[in-house]
């Protein structure tokens, strides 16, 4: 389990996150939805170490971690596939996945099952694939690192929609073997179909955090309105 307790965070002096808190349970997946600019992506780098982080506190599976050391977080088990997708472009298909695997850990599901070009395109080096497929490529990196915590970054950025509903039956199959799940999006979509939780942040703070439901769908239309 994540807890995130008056997280603050940004670059610098200058304050994106403001603070937060949020659990995301082992277990299920949570998404984080809001617009563009609403601080999503700075939360995820606050807590992995890769932006400033201003207060509060990071506990992962009860421990709490130190602020800027992103490879207390990977010890753990926990993975982040960043918004720029985090695959090393000269290295082929097979060694960006082979850098990935963790030792002590065989996930739940194979990712060369749901995405055919890991095997297809294994000897092509990854910068040469187009957006869509570095987008499966680092979804699948983030399946065979995450033992504890597994978080995407626009989760359905260049996808086809037949494609992100296996990722989200694979992510689902994954966070029900005992992940916790956190996927960021900026539009609710599909993530709605397989989220337990939901939460949806704005100008820098969480304006939402609630069980996934009846109802919830009308509210997040309204929270998400282009104002």
């Amino acid at each position: 389990m994540l807890e995130l307790t008056g997280l603050a965070g940004g670059y610098g002096q200058a304050a994106v996150v403001r603070p937060t808190d949020l659990t995301v349970r082992a277990g299920e997946i949570t998404a984080l939805i809001g617009r563009n600019g609403a601080g999503k992506t700075t939360l995820l780098r606050t807590v992995f170490g890769l932006a400033d982080r201003h207060g509060g506190t990071v506990t992962l599976d009860g421990r709490a971690l130190s602020p800027g050391r992103p490879e207390l977080l990977a010890r753990a088990g926990a993975t982040l596939m960043p918004e720029d997708r985090g695959v090393f472009p000269a290295l082929t298909v097979a060694e960006n996945l082979r850098l990935a695997r963790r030792r002590d850990t065989v996930p739940a599901v194979d990712p060369h099952t749901v995405f055919p070009l890991l095997t297809d395109r294994a000897g092509q080096q990854a910068g040469t694939l187009s957006g869509g497929q570095k987008q499966q490529l680092g979804i699948a990196r983030a399946m065979l690192a995450g033992r504890t915590l597994i978080a995407v970054d626009e989760l359905t950025q260049g996808l086809q929609p037949s494609v992100v509903a296996d990722v989200l039956e694979a992510l689902g199959t994954i966070a029900a073997a005992g992940t916790a799940v956190l996927l960021v999006d900026q539009h609710a979509g599909a993530l709605l179909d397989h989220s337990r939780h939901v939460v949806v942040m704005e100008a820098g703070r969480v304006v939402l955090d609630a069980p996934n439901g009846p109802g919830l769908r009308d509210r997040l239309d309204d929270l998400l309105a282009v104002r």
